[in-house]
């Protein structure tokens, strides 16, 4: 017979509590632990005071580089999902990611400013892709989850040698029985976001120009599909009458985190590939990403998978802003797609 395993049990609220089994060591074979309590990486930045510290939104890639551990593909799942589970499992990421807090915070200071931050981001997800966020009236977003599916019973799948230690419960995809669906784990999500510029955001792309003829081949059947399909104002776009709006040619990646016990295993690869059908599927030409200067993993990670500088700021720009400088990091859709 099959030795105890821990296992992770969690009610079918997303965000309900959830309580494990008896523990018993067995090689590649270490059990979710969902439990609500501090979360499990060290604060970062040494942020002063008793203020919570959100790390730039769009800069959080991991490095990918010699993952530690093979990992059997049809167990995840890369994909565009508006299901609410899932969004409030990428809102969880996104609040495990984003937010450190300073040493002294207590347990339950820590626990509801995170659970706080699930909720907004959770209502922000839903709100951009489905049109109602003002700011992104004139953009059309997707949210990508990658996500592992576990066994029936809770268990990580064999070789999958990933501590789940200190997640939170929103993150877990309850099974359905009814369909076979076995439980899941959101481990990553990023937002790809297609237009002219990224809300709020003052770095902005240039390529393709107004000018710039239309690759051949782009796909333009999408056009005046999605949230981005309303009125604009045509100084946007100042070429020749008739040119392709610059809204359509365009797209940012925003919100791009994969969980931190969870990085080194390619799934950061995996969301930017899946990122990149996307926007190809909206005929996209151009993919820009946001890095902060200081972010050195990000960036090379990002130059790693095609991406080049095409702008930066300078440091009295971000100063008058009271953030980190920032790199605007390009690449051509059609020229990841050929190789």
């Amino acid at each position: 017979p099959r030795p105890p395993r821990m296992r992770a049990f969690v009610s079918p609220a997303a965000s309900g509590e959830c309580r494990s089994g008896h523990r018993h060591a067995m090689r590649d074979r270490r059990p979710v632990s969902l439990r609500r309590g501090p979360p499990a990486w060290s604060p970062q930045g040494g942020t002063p005071g008793d203020t919570v510290a959100r790390k730039a939104f769009d800069s959080a890639a991991p490095t990918d580089a010699a993952p530690p551990a093979a990992i059997d593909p049809s167990a995840v799942t890369v994909r565009v999902t508006a299901d609410r589970a899932e969004l409030r499992g990428a809102a969880a990421a996104r609040a495990l990611a984003f937010y450190t807090y300073p040493t002294d915070r207590s347990e339950f200071s820590i626990r509801s400013h995170r659970n706080m931050r699930i909720d907004a981001e959770w209502d922000a997800i839903a709100d951009k892709i489905n049109g109602k966020d003002v700011a992104f009236r004139d953009t059309r977003v997707a949210c990508l989850v990658v996500s592992l599916a576990l066994e029936k019973d809770g268990a990580l799948p064999p070789g999958f040698a990933f501590d789940g230690k200190g997640m939170d419960p929103a993150a877990l995809i309850p099974g359905d029985a009814k369909n076979g669906a076995p439980p899941r784990l959101i481990l990553g999500t990023l937002d790809v976001n297609q237009g002219s510029k990224l809300p709020a955001e003052e770095l902005a792309g240039t390529f393709p120009g107004p000018e710039d003829p239309v690759p051949p081949g782009t796909d333009t059947g999408e056009d005046g599909k999605g949230t981005n399909a309303g009125e604009y104002d045509p100084a946007e776009d100042s070429g020749a009458e008739g040119a392709r709006p610059t809204r359509y040619r365009r797209a940012y990646l925003s919100n791009v985190c994969v969980l931190a016990s969870a990085r080194r295993l390619g799934l950061g690869k995996k969301l930017i590939d899946a990122s990149f059908e996307v926007a190809k599927s909206w005929g996209v030409e151009h993919m820009y990403v946001h890095v902060e200067a200081e972010n050195v993993g990000a960036k090379r990670f990002y130059e790693a998978e095609g991406f080049v500088v095409e702008s930066e700021e300078t440091e009295a720009f971000a100063l008058s802003l009271s953030r980190p400088r920032r790199f605007l990091l390009a690449q051509p859709v059609n020229a990841r797609a050929e190789d």
